[in-house]
């Protein structure tokens, strides 16, 4: 991903790259997580850059997933946030799905 971009253009990256539509997207956030519920509007909203996911949200995933959602998250959190996750003010050293 650029540094510059943004949430809009990660989701359609994310979507492209792993063949999701936006129903497949929605449920696949939220596959596993307890009381969370994505609707296909939030995404396609996050698609239009009408919205954007919650930092908290995109933080859950960063920690909760072990796949395509991790770096999804991570990537949204860069777009979102610049001048935290791309500066090394904040950094992740989760451990990698074997």
């Amino acid at each position: 991903m650029q540094e510059d971009a943004k949430i809009s253009d990660v989701m359609k990256a994310y979507m492209e790259s792993y063949s999701l539509t936006q129903q497949k997207f929605a449920d696949g956030l939220t596959a596993s997580l307890v009381n969370t519920n994505i609707s296909r509007v939030s995404v396609t909203n996050w698609c239009n850059g009408k919205s954007s996911p919650s930092t908290d949200f995109l933080l859950v995933c960063a920690v909760a997933y072990e796949d395509w959602r991790r770096s999804w998250a991570m990537s949204c959190l860069k777009a979102k946030l610049p001048e935290v996750f791309e500066s090394g003010v904040v950094t992740f050293n989760l451990p990698i799905a074997e």
